[in-house]
This record gives C-alpha cells, structure tokens and sequence, in this order.
C-alpha cells in the first residue's frame, strides 16, 4: 500500500500559494507522499484571516479563499481549486501540519500581528488539535521596491525589512507557543549574500527610456519580475513591476526549505531541479536552503 501523505494546509496569501508550484513535483520525484492545501487570498493579512473565521461560522456558504489542493487521496473531495472557507477546510482535514504567516506588506511591524494572529492559532488549535501549528517565516523585498529605496516610504531598506521581519516572527512564534518556523525568509537573505554578482538596482526613472522587448537587468535575486504589459487605458505598452514575490529562482528555493523542513531531510540530497533553473544554480539553491534550515534548527 502507498505511504499516507503527510497532509499539510496552509492559511495563508500568494506567499504561501507559491508552494503550490514547485513543493507537489519535487516530493513526487523524491519519493514522498505529501497533500497540500492552501487557502489563498492575495494580500491576505492575519487581520483579514481572523474575521474570515468568523464570519464563516456565522454563515456557512461564506467562501473567501481560493483552496488550491494536490497530492489528496481521490474521493476527499481535496482536488484542484474550488471556493472554501478556513473553518471548513480545517474540519475536513485530519491536518499533520497548518502553517500560518502574515501578509508581507505588514510583517515586519509587530502591531499588525496581533491580536488577530492570536485567533488564527487558536482557531487551529481547536479544530485540529493533533496538528502542528508551523509559521512561514516570510521574506524580504526586492531592494528595487519603491518602499525600500532611499528615502522611501518604510524609511529602512532590504535589510531592515528583514531585521524588523525575522523579529516580528520571533515575537509571534513566542507569544504563540510556536515552535518552528519555516525559514523561507532566511534562505532568501542566505542567497543575496552569497550571490556573486547580486541584483543592483536600476533607477526607476530610467525606465521610460526602455523600448519592448528591453528591461534592465535583473540576475541575482530569487524575487522580483519586469515584463512588458499593454496598458488598457493608455493602449500603450509598458513596463510592469513585481518587486516582492518569489521568480522561478526562488519558488524552486522556497520548495527546498519546505520540503526540508517537512520531512526532515537535507536540501542537497534533492535530485528534482526546476525546468527553469540550471544544475549550478540548483546546487546554490540547495546549499542556501539547507543552511536556513540547520540555522532555524530544522535539521
């Protein structure tokens, strides 16, 4: 008979949602059995989270997320994306592991977390007491973020995005009686020191000198996308920014750090490779996934 599948669910935003893509076929291809269940909402704060609860209990057919499932025996009723509600997806999981995090635009200031962040873990606690309450620590933006620039919004940079974030984690894990945190933020950093030739910012201004299909360079980070769009109401086209999720680099990164942490194992004994990153580079992805891991305790 087939191993039960470690059954994992997520409450969480696009952070967590792109695990979905790289986590499922690497655990394949390593011979493990793994059921993930994310439930996505873009942005999605813990705040916003906790009042999901609520009102799904009041009302049973208020469905906020997106469930996005693989890797669920057939006949669970666990299978591609359909419309749920958190308080649903939580009674109909025997859960090994619930994972929660804080929506990135509000994880590096502590005020933000609770006491939402509170009744998102008890609200777990109570429906599946048997199941692990694990935090994804989250990661840092790319240092082009218009936040994160000289004189920007936030008033820190990359770096003190990370410091404030890694803390506010700590803090939470803390009050919470969490205790492990997946290190996906760690593992982001590891990269950007290590990087031999790391992302240099352009200036955005430089951007309206940019004609389809140039765009400035942008190697050496695992976050952050430039690509051409047509603006609708302009009808011309136009560079668009994504300066905070996870490329093909880092969702393959952030795969690493889950499955490690999941099953216990040593990133760079994994034989899956991305189709979008070399064998060098999944070497340095590996290596950096492994040691968030050992630093966070995990292995």
């Amino acid at each position: 008979m087939p191993d039960k599948p470690l059954r994992v669910l997520s409450i969480g935003n696009s952070f967590s949602a792109s695990v979905c893509r790289q986590l499922p076929p690497m655990a394949a291809a390593e011979g493990r059995a793994l059921g993930y269940a994310c439930l996505f909402i873009g942005g999605c704060p813990l705040r916003l989270h906790a009042e999901n609860l609520g009102k799904s209990a009041a009302d049973p057919s208020f469905r906020p997320y997106r469930a996005m499932c693989s890797g669920f025996p057939a006949g669970e009723g666990l299978d591609g994306e359909f419309p749920a509600s958190s308080n649903e997806l939580l009674a109909r999981g025997d859960w090994d592991v619930v994972t929660v995090q804080q929506a990135s635009h509000e994880s590096w200031d502590y005020a933000n977390y609770q006491p939402f962040g509170h009744a998102v873990v008890e609200a777990v606690r109570r429906a599946c007491p048997r199941a692990e309450v694990v935090i994804q620590q989250t990661w840092a933006y790319r240092a082009d973020d218009d936040r994160l620039r000289p004189g920007g919004a936030w008033g820190f940079g990359q770096a003190g995005m990370f410091e404030r974030l890694s803390d506010a984690y700590d803090r939470f894990a803390a009050d919470e009686g969490v205790a492990r945190q997946i290190p996906t933020g760690v593992a982001v950093q590891l990269t950007r020191i290590r990087e031999k030739a790391p992302f240099v910012p352009y200036e955005t201004a430089d951007l309206a000198r940019y004609r389809w299909p140039d765009l400035p360079p942008q190697a050496g980070d695992v976050v952050g996308r430039l690509g051409w769009r047509r603006n609708w109401d302009t009808g011309e086209m136009e560079i668009g920014r994504d300066t905070i999720h996870l490329n093909e680099r880092g969702e393959y990164l952030q795969a690493l750090v889950w499955f490690g942490f999941l099953f216990g194992a040593d990133p760079t004994a994994v034989s899956y490779v991305s189709p979008h990153v070399g064998d060098a580079d999944a070497r340095f992805l590996r290596e950096c996934a492994r040691d968030a891991l050992v630093q966070g305790g995990a292995l």
